[in-house]
């Protein structure tokens, strides 16, 4: 029987069934919303990491080379290397600028030039001061008479290392600070002398003889 205020008698029990089923499968669905919207909002959250986060923001560097003589590549001549926090590289290569001069103005790295960096650096081992030298007034460095002098400052982290090298002629500085050097002549556009010469040199082509030549009379134009 079917009243005014719902069903009764046998209907009754199926009724309420029926509508508690209802409030469930209501229940569950607002669940899997409330499920999907903290998702998206932990993907937004995510998304919005700075995927350069890992490089300190005092990180720079630092870096003279004093030669006796110019070499052929980059890193062996005389060169200074300043880069600071912001990605500005600032590069001389003159003689005689020691590492009491600031260099002008190369460019301004980007920060997943900055990141590549770091992360070099860190696989060089250099990014801590674990194997640094004792730290050392540069400014006191004089220009070797023979060979090469190099020396390499690094800031990170709230903390300031070191690295000086005096490599006599005839041999090379260590592999994990040439790689260096050559990471840092790369992003200043500091070109080995072949490179250079490659891409200055005229290519000259030969197309045969002169077809007016028959016609020029004693040499004139």
């Amino acid at each position: 029987m079917i009243n005014g205020t719902g069903p009764s008698g046998p209907w009754a029990a199926g009724f309420a069934y029926t509508r508690a089923m209802r409030s469930c499968v209501l229940l569950s669905l607002v669940l899997l919303l409330a499920g999907g919207c903290a998702s998206s909002g932990g993907d937004r959250a995510d998304a919005r990491i700075d995927p350069y986060s890992g490089v300190p923001d005092d990180f720079s560097l630092d870096v003279t080379i004093l030669a006796a003589e110019d070499g052929e590549r980059a890193h062996r001549r005389n060169a200074r290397y300043v880069l600071f926090p912001d990605g500005t590289l600032r590069h001389d290569a003159v003689p005689g600028r020691g590492p009491n001069t600031l260099p002008g103005f190369t460019r301004r790295l980007s920060s997943s030039q900055m990141a590549a960096l770091w992360s070099d650096i860190r696989q060089l081992g250099l990014g801590d001061p674990d194997g640094s030298d004792e730290v050392n007034n540069f400014r006191r460095v004089r220009r070797p008479k023979e060979g090469h002098v190099y020396l390499i400052a690094v800031t990170a982290e709230g903390d300031y290392w070191n690295y000086t090298r005096a490599v006599p002629e005839g041999e090379q500085l260590e592999p994990a600070l040439t790689t260096l050097l050559r990471e840092l002549a790369a992003l200043a556009w500091a070109e080995d002398d072949r490179q250079r010469e490659a891409r200055t040199s005229p290519i000259r082509y030969d197309f045969g003889p002169d077809p007016y030549a028959p016609f020029r009379v004693d040499g004139g134009e």
